[in-house]
């Protein structure tokens, strides 16, 4: 074994045992542009932030000002790394990597460039961008070949006969295989030598229509778990072509709607794709929206049924905002046009017709009332699912959200409710000015919501189910959002130079813009409908103190209910460490005293 190697491995032994700090270094090889900063012999350097751990290595010159280092197994928890001109000899040094780098620069007075925490892709080229001694980088591809990165699972498709998909009605014959690329947690589905079959068609009006990313539909010939979601044979693989924020857009728009309560929310992961040999991108592969147990979960009602007890349910219907064939449309309030496109029942006799025509107008006639205590429109839509729609769209001030991709079902019986939901489109999230409602002044027409606003127990409803995400998932956001960017982010830089036409290129850059949109928007809401803090005894957090909690501490003693773990337990209403039935004596006491 050679000093050198001999080195190398006592160096990834000392690494195993370093604690987290924030980065990973990959296993394989990457390289440094020597051609702006000109450094005699260049270094790489790296280690802890708090821990006196970090380490120095010796690059070895390519030619032509390409300089290369071999990683030969991944390192975690590191903190920063650099490029450094430096006579400090190749090993581990004890001391943290911001007193190594300010060693180099300061105390040494040798040249390197700034610090990063960007994660490195293997086989890319670290350019500075100026000459100088605090030059910044970017990590950029050593050839212009689009290639994926191999930090997420790839999807290889191959059409029959290689042909291309150019219809969003026609299916063609495909073959498909997943390649986990050896990420934990993830199964391979087929192989390269025997891929699954399926058929492949185009999706989608605007964003098929107005990108060369396009956004594909799937059916698989048998249902399979991809990627960790559940077993199904329908899937869409979406482009997002159209969003420049990070993919942040639809992401953040599912995981708001799956914190705050409704029945179902698509599952999506993100995946890169090969189309018949060709990159084509980072897609989110995700869940459509179907009526089926795991997903809307409604009676399925038959195509042309007549019977008039069957044609009250299931229904899963679109306020879409484009002209469909299969379509029911009638006129707003307001003298706007509602089309309603029904995805389930496909195909309506004249009863079905009948009687979704009537449930919309009589509906639209509740809500259009001039009496605003007047709330009998809550005998057709259920307002506690309208609110956490609501909000979720406001969140993401998505102005197209009553317009169009607006989902509603509803089970069979005639005293069944409108259930809005299940989410999907948030390409119109914060195109706009977000300092106002989205149903005030909209690009779109928003069906029924700005009315409904008009309620004063709508938003008393909404100003509970806001207490909740505020108390309980607000805070969490952040997090969430910034997982995901480095989890997307190597991803993320292979799609754009395949797609450099679209957003992207800079997604920490996009990844910051989307936070101030989103924490501005909170902001503004939280000026309309405050900051809520846990109220004595509030044990469901809806705001106020009643008879519900009771029976929440009652559940939560018999093990039917769980407190949620984000905050302090509201259960524990005496501050004694532990939910007893003192707890339910002291929420009585709060009830009498606010009766008095």
């Amino acid at each position: 074994m050679t000093k050198k190697s001999t080195f190398l491995s006592l160096l990834f032994i000392t690494l195993s045992v370093v604690a987290a700090e924030a980065l990973d270094i990959p296993k394989g090889t990457f390289y440094f542009d020597n051609s702006l900063t000109k450094y005699s012999i260049v270094k790489f350097i790296f280690g802890s932030y708090s821990t006196p751990e970090s380490y120095v290595m010796t690059m070895t010159n390519e030619g032509d000002d390409l300089w290369s280092i071999t990683i030969p197994e991944k390192v975690t928890g590191m903190y920063r790394y650099s490029f450094a001109e430096t006579a400090i000899p190749d090993g581990r040094l004890n001391e943290t990597f911001p007193d190594l780098k300010d060693r180099i620069s300061h105390t040494r007075n040798e040249k390197r460039t700034a610090t990063s925490e960007i994660p490195i892709p293997v086989g890319w080229v670290f350019t500075p961008t100026s000459g100088d001694n605090w030059a910044q980088g970017v990590w950029k591809k050593r050839d212009n070949a689009p290639a994926y990165s191999g930090t997420l699972p790839v999807m290889f498709i191959n059409t029959e006969n290689l042909q291309p998909i150019t219809s969003t009605e026609e299916y063609v014959y495909a073959d498909y295989y997943i390649d986990n690329m050896g990420i934990e947690g993830v199964e391979n589905v087929g192989s390269k030598e025997v891929p699954e079959p399926m058929l492949m068609r185009g999706r989608g009006n605007y964003t098929w229509n107005s990108f060369d990313k396009k956004p594909y539909r799937l059916k698989l010939e048998s249902k399979t778990a991809l990627l960790g979601m559940k077993r199904n044979k329908h899937w869409a693989l979406l482009a997002h072509a159209d969003d420049n924020l990070g993919f942040l857009r639809n992401t953040v728009g599912f995981e708001i709607s799956h914190r705050i309560g409704l029945a179902w929310t698509p599952s999506q992961q993100p995946v890169e794709v090969v189309l018949n040999g060709d990159y084509i991108g980072l897609y989110m592969l995700t869940e459509i929206i179907r009526v089926e147990p795991d997903r809307v979960n409604i009676t399925e009602q038959a195509d042309y049924e007549t019977n008039r007890f069957k044609i009250t349910g299931g229904w899963l219907v679109e306020i879409d905002n484009y002209q469909e064939e299969e379509q029911v449309r009638t006129v707003e309030g307001n003298g706007k046009s509602i089309w309603s496109t029904y995805k389930s029942p496909e195909h309506l006799s004249e009863e079905q017709r009948t009687y979704l025509t009537g449930l919309i107008n009589t509906t639209n006639a509740a809500i259009y009332v001039n009496d605003k205590s007047n709330n009998s429109w809550e005998q057709y839509i259920d307002p506690d699912t309208l609110a956490c729609f609501y909000l979720v769209q406001e969140l993401l001030d998505d102005t197209e959200s009553f317009h169009g991709s607006c989902f509603w079902h509803k089970e069979n019986g005639d005293s069944t409710k409108i259930m809005f939901g299940p989410v999907w489109d948030f390409g119109n999230a914060f195109h706009r000015n977000n300092n106002r409602f989205i149903y005030d002044q909209p690009a779109f027409n928003q069906t029924w919501i700005g009315e409904i606003a008009k309620f004063p127990h709508f938003q008393e409803i909404v100003n509970k189910h806001w207490n909740r995400f505020v108390l309980l998932h607000y805070n969490m956001m952040e997090g969430f959002i910034d997982s995901f960017i480095d989890k997307i982010y190597l991803a993320a830089m292979c799609d754009a130079a395949r797609w450099p036409q679209y957003g992207n290129s800079d997604i920490l850059n996009d990844r910051d813009t989307f936070k101030s949109y989103f924490n501005n928007k909170y902001n503004w809401l939280a000026s309309q409908w405050g900051k809520p803090t846990i109220v004595q005894g509030d044990v469901n957090l809806d705001g106020v103190v009643t008879s519900a909690d009771i029976t929440m501490v009652y559940d939560i003693l018999l093990g039917l209910a769980t407190p949620d773990e984000n905050i302090t337990n509201p259960a524990d209403v005496n501050k004694d460490g532990v939910v007893t039935s003192a707890d339910i004596s002291m929420i009585y006491d709060i009830l009498l005293q606010n009766t008095d």
